[in-house]
């Protein structure tokens, strides 16, 4: 290999660090509190992670869960979140059906109590 192609090849690696550098900048800056944190671990280990993302440690090696443990355990959370939605909503169901009835029987004494008052007048 010659000096100019080494050259190349060290110029194209320090522009694809910087590049890299850059973008995980960028990306960092754009993170809301609220989406991400930096949580330091009782080995000085900086993570940035989502704050409800769990951290293991797995043969020595401080990590977070896998993707896919974390996914089940917030679709775990919608489900529940759904199952408690779906509660509220047939109790909602049932005194709707319940309101319903008692506004069909109170309409029922008012046609009732209507048709006595026009008998009543009539007799007079």
């Amino acid at each position: 290999m010659n000096r100019q192609s080494a050259w190349w090849i060290v110029c194209c690696g320090l522009f694809g660090s910087l590049v890299v550098v850059w973008i995980g900048w960028t990306e960092e800056r754009h993170l809301s509190d609220a989406e991400i944190t930096v949580r330091t671990t009782e080995d000085g280990h900086r993570l940035l992670l989502p704050k409800d993302w769990p951290i293991e440690r797995k043969n020595g090696v401080i990590a977070p869960v896998g993707v896919e443990q974390y996914l089940s355990v917030k679709f775990n959370q919608v489900e529940q979140a759904f199952q408690s939605i779906d509660a509220r909503l047939n109790q909602l169901e049932a005194r709707v059906t319940t309101l319903e009835q008692d506004q069909q029987s109170t309409q029922q004494r008012l046609r009732a109590l209507e048709e006595f008052v026009r008998n009543s007048q009539d007799k007079r």
